[in-house]
């Protein structure tokens, strides 16, 4: 009887040791992540009190994705996504040490922090994408809705409940350390990626990490087929644009939120990322309950749900000044958002073709993130006249969005439900442990 090599997801209910280091890489990541939208916009904050000019920040915060996401998704279908993860993470790393030396040395401006916060998202869109599609690399089939549940749960954890209120708290004491904290964070995800990456060479892998068929025609010929795929399937255009008002209408509210908590619900700057973690406390709640959640109500009524209910929390926010109900809708929010996409996680994990995944998940992307600039701008205009009304427009945005697009999501819904029926061999027979284990192609 021979056995499986080290960490071979097959015939076992375990996640495995690469997983998990891909799991604590990601996790670093997201520290860094959330020091870094803690800090930089308290260092603007003290640069400007413009709400127009804080806004600008979002902008540069989704603006890559617009520019350039389409790129990063060419490049993962080309090289091995877990070594593009690495290199993106070190040169995030960089760039966030290059912004401490300005803090260090008092010189750091408003173009600097627009300029940097570019550079790491441009990175983040080679990363994030590469992490999620790597899970069913790593992980059994039957275990992906498990192991995404850890990456959403761990991301809010290590971004909102932890990373946040450290990084308020070390800003009180001096602007510089959350910023030498984000980019620790971004040096040792790139290390441990790599070892993740080292750790595959020991088993066999078929597909290398990335494609079955690296794409052998040019650049722009690939970046058209993703881009011709994305806008020819009618589900995932009508998915993007959806996501696309989703995320518009939440940055109308969150591009200022830094003057909303201090200034109208007179939350101290120490208690700043306290506050931002409640939506982390509500994400951490709703990880541990989706998945009952679909089995209880249906994979379509939680996304809906979920959708409205982002959109309800937000309108909450923007009528109350009661620090502590504003808090608890902050936290009702990311219940919402967490069930919701850990409902629809294997969207892009199973039905989009594998040679597709990274172009066609980077494209999606770049409409449904990339117009986010254009609320965050919209929400600080807003923010002039009054910093409720950015919350209140977003939150109206947000509810007529998933009302307008409620067929499509109950669509992507169905097929995430055939998706994970087929996992579990519940939807064309049981499958045997060793075809299960195997990595996902797109359904039939």
């Amino acid at each position: 009887m021979t056995s499986a090599p080290p960490d071979t997801p097959a015939r076992t209910d375990r996640l495995g040791g690469a997983f998990h280091r891909l799991l604590a890489a990601c996790g670093l990541a997201n520290l860094g992540d959330g020091m870094l939208s803690t800090a930089l916009p308290l260092i603007a904050a003290t640069l400007t009190h413009d709400p127009l000019a804080v806004s600008g920040l979002l902008a540069a915060r989704f603006l890559p994705w617009l520019l350039i996401a389409p790129l990063s998704g060419v490049l993962l279908d080309r090289v091995d996504r877990l070594r593009a993860m690495t290199v993106a993470n070190a040169v995030a790393a960089v760039a966030v040490v290059l912004l401490a030396v300005t803090v260090a040395t008092g010189r750091v401006e408003m173009w600097i922090l627009y300029a940097v916060l570019f550079t790491v998202i441009t990175c983040e869109t080679v990363s994030d994408p590469a992490a999620g599609i790597s899970v069913v690399r790593l992980v059994p089939a039957r275990l992906l809705d498990r192991a995404n549940g850890r990456l959403e749960g761990l991301r809010l954890v290590a971004q909102d409940c932890l990373a946040k209120p450290v990084a308020g708290l070390l800003f009180a004491a001096a602007a510089l350390l959350p910023v030498v904290g984000a980019a620790l964070s971004y040096a040792l995800c790139a290390v441990l990626v790599l070892t993740v990456v080292l750790l595959l060479r020991r088993r066999p892998d078929p597909d290398g990490g990335t494609t079955a068929d690296v794409p052998s025609d040019g650049v722009w010929r690939s970046l058209r087929e993703g881009l011709g795929h994305v806008f020819g399937d009618r589900l995932i255009r009508r998915m993007m644009f959806a996501n696309a008002g989703t995320m518009a209408g939440m940055q109308m509210g969150t591009a200022v939120m830094v003057l909303h908590v201090q200034q109208v619900l007179e939350v101290p700057v120490a208690l700043y990322g306290v506050f931002m973690a409640a939506i982390a406390v509500g994400g951490i709640a709703g990880s541990a309950v989706a998945a009952r959640l679909v089995l209880a109500i249906g994979r379509r009524a939680v996304m809906m749900g979920g959708y409205l209910g982002m959109g309800c929390s937000l309108v909450a926010l923007g009528v109350t000044a009661d620090a502590r109900i504003a808090a608890a809708a902050w936290a009702v929010s990311g219940v919402a958002m967490t069930v919701s996409n850990i409902a629809g996680s294997l969207f892009f994990q199973t039905v989009v073709p594998e040679h597709l995944r990274g172009r066609v998940s980077t494209a999606f992307r770049t409409i449904g993130w990339g117009l986010a600039p254009g609320g965050a701008l919209i929400g600080g205009l807003l923010g002039r006249i009054d910093l409720a009304l950015p919350y209140l427009a977003g939150g109206l945005v947000m509810i007529c969005t998933a009302l307008l697009f409620r067929r499509t999501i109950a669509e992507c819904a169905r097929l995430c439900d055939e998706a994970a029926a087929r996992l579990t061999g519940r939807f064309r027979g049981r499958e045997d442990d060793a075809d299960a284990a195997a990595p996902v192609g797109p359904l039939p």
